[in-house]
C-alpha cells in the first residue's frame, strides 16, 4: 500500500504541474505558491524532473495478490527518493520563505507540501522489515517463501 501511495504522490505532483501549465498566465489558488495583489508565485519547473525522478527511483513493486518487488537494490532505491522528497520539500519551502511579506502562502503550496511529506512518509514506510524472500521463475509463477534454504542452493541469487 505504501509504495501505490508514494507513486500516487508523485503523479499527483505532476498533475499539479500541468494544472500550473494551464493556469501560467493567470492567478489559481489550487495551483499557486503564494501571491500578492498584483503577483502570484508559481510552482518551478523543478516539480517535473522532480517527481519523475522519483518514480524512477521507487523500487519497483508488482501488484499481484501478494505484492512483489526485485530484492537488488532495494534499500538503496528507497533512500534515493526519500532523499528526493526531502529534497523537493525543502525546496518548496525555501523557495516560499525567500519571498517578501507580501506574499501570502496559496492552497498549492499547503497541497505540494502535504503531497511531498505523504511521499516522503509512504516511502519510507516501505522500509523492509522481516519480508520473506520467494522465488519466481521465468514465467511469473511464485513460488513459496524460502525460509531456511542456504544462498548457495541459488546460483544468481534470490
Amino acid at each position: 500500500m505504501a509504495s501505490d501511495v508514494a507513486g500516487l504522490a508523485a503523479v499527483l505532483l505532476l498533475v499539479g504541474l500541468l494544472g500550473t501549465a494551464l493556469t501560467w498566465w493567470g492567478p489559481s489558488d489550487l495551483f499557486d505558491l503564494a501571491a500578492s495583489s498584483g503577483e502570484s508565485i508559481k510552482i518551478d519547473t523543478g516539480f517535473l524532473v522532480g517527481p519523475v525522478l522519483i518514480l524512477v527511483a521507487l523500487p519497483l513493486v508488482i501488484g499481484r495478490a501478494r505484492q512483489l518487488t526485485l530484492k537488488r537494490y532495494f534499500k538503496t532505491r528507497l533512500v534515493i527518493a526519500a532523499l528526493l522528497w526531502l529534497a523537493g520539500l525543502c525546496a518548496l519551502i525555501a523557495r516560499v520563505v525567500a519571498l517578501d511579506q507580501s506574499y501570502a502562502p496559496e492552497a498549492g503550496f499547503y497541497v505540494s507540501a502535504g503531497l511531498l511529506t505523504l511521499g516522503l512518509l509512504s516511502t519510507l514506510a516501505m522500509w523492509p522489515g522481516d519480508l520473506p524472500l520467494v522465488q519466481v521463475d521465468r514465467r511469473g509463477t511464485l513460488r513459496e517463501p524460502i525460509a531456511a534454504v542456504p544462498k548457495s542452493h541459488f546460483p544468481t541469487g534470490p
